[in-house]
């Protein structure tokens, strides 16, 4: 999608297809019957298969779970004002003061409620684009706002507004340790060569599992555009490097 007067929008479209590739989907499921919607770059860990089927379970049970991020992403920091202001809880701290939730990984069932939810979710950029793209907040927003997260700031206003039970981030995060526990790992693997697989041989690789912290580490530190992108590259390198080294 491009912006008005040329230019392409980040997430095409700000990641408004992601509502609508989940509700086409469950369109050709059953009922009840349980979708993952999981960001790419993502990757699933073999050992965790037993603690997979659980979430399944509890996902079945709970109709619709979501993952909620790191402590430090607070929906005011990453939400603009304007999208309180719609929704009604502008100085609701049950809204602003509690962790984003992330839409890189929704999970529900296909039921009634959870389709109107998505669909709510669509009608967002349907009728009020001017809350997920990067324009200003036509109010003022928190004075620890750094910028709007688009489809997850909705998703996380949402989320909350349903009373939506998560899984807590961290369970998404480890990948060298206990791998049993953590079925899917959100790597942002975007080079094709999985993390997973090419971590586990030659001296090289053994220090890549200890390095991969490192991204983590600074993306926490510098929680802004180029700190995240920084991150991304170095973990890349290091993606790379183990490949080559392997092979």
């Amino acid at each position: 999608m491009y912006k008005r007067g040329g230019g392409v929008t980040r997430g095409f479209g700000y990641w408004c297809w992601k509502p609508q590739i989940i509700l086409q989907t469950l369109q050709q499921m059953n009922e009840g019957d349980v979708l993952f919607y999981i960001d790419i770059g993502c990757e699933f860990q073999i050992e965790g298969r037993k603690r997979l089927q659980e979430m399944i379970d509890e996902i079945r049970k709970n109709e619709i779970m979501g993952v909620m991020v790191g402590g430090h992403h607070i929906e005011k920091v990453w939400t603009k004002a304007s999208v309180f202001q719609h929704f009604g809880v502008l100085n609701d701290k049950h809204y602003t003061d509690t962790r984003q939730i992330a839409s890189g990984l929704v999970m529900l069932c296909k039921t009634q409620r959870t389709q109107a939810i998505m669909q709510e979710w669509l009608n967002v950029f349907y009728h009020h684009f001017e809350l997920v793209d990067d324009s200003p907040s036509p109010i003022p927003n928190d004075e620890s706002f750094i910028e709007n997260r688009h489809d997850q700031s909705i998703w996380s206003i949402l989320n909350k507004k349903h009373n939506i039970v998560n899984f807590d981030g961290v369970d998404f995060t480890q990948m060298a340790v206990n791998p049993e526990q953590h079925p899917i790992v959100t790597a942002r693997n975007a080079i094709y060569c999985s993390f997973i697989t090419s971590s586990t041989n030659s001296t090289a690789n053994r220090y890549l599992k200890v390095m991969w912290i490192i991204p983590a580490l600074i993306s926490k530190l510098h929680p802004i555009r180029s700190g995240r992108r920084y991150a991304r590259t170095l973990k890349k390198f290091l993606l790379h490097y183990s490949f080559v080294n392997k092979n």
